[in-house]
């Protein structure tokens, strides 16, 4: 879910799985990604793009942009691959917030820290594997200093 920016820089990570789908809001993306995943079936909703079940969804700068958290419910995957921005709001206060470049009023709904992106997953039927910042070694900004990406792979659990 979400095959441009970030997804788009996973491409060669995954160039040799099955990728059997691709969801943008965006059509004009699908050109890009279909030239690495020819056979992959295309979506430009998420909900439907959701609907079946598969072995593994990944999403990577997803979450924070969906209004609505309560479909991780109905997410019919054994597994769940995310990054999202780490907010480090609790750690480092208010005046590190009103400055934070992912901070994004209106375009990042939620933010996360590892504490409450387990968590709000936990509630949702799914279990920590791994959680890590190891993005930062490639999308830190020149002087920006980490982490500042929460990387992770969650097993949905069985109810």
């Amino acid at each position: 879910i979400g095959i441009w920016g970030r997804g788009l820089a996973h491409y060669e990570s995954i160039g040799e799985e099955n990728v059997v789908a691709l969801c943008d809001v965006r059509e004009s993306r699908f050109p890009d990604a279909l030239k690495k995943f020819p056979n992959a079936k295309t979506y430009t909703d998420w909900r439907q793009a959701l609907e079946p079940s598969w072995d593994v969804v990944a999403m990577f700068d997803v979450l924070e942009h969906v209004p609505d958290l309560s479909f991780l419910s109905r997410l019919k995957t054994d597994y769940l691959a995310l990054a999202v921005p780490y907010c480090r709001w609790r750690e480092l206060g208010d005046e590190w917030f009103s400055t934070w470049r992912m901070r994004l009023p209106d375009e990042h709904l939620h933010h996360f820290d590892p504490d409450s992106l387990v968590r709000l997953l936990a509630h949702h039927g799914f279990e920590k594997l791994t959680l890590n910042t190891f993005e930062d070694g490639i999308r830190l900004r020149p002087g920006e200093t980490g982490p500042n990406i929460l990387s992770g792979m969650f097993r949905k659990v069985a109810a």
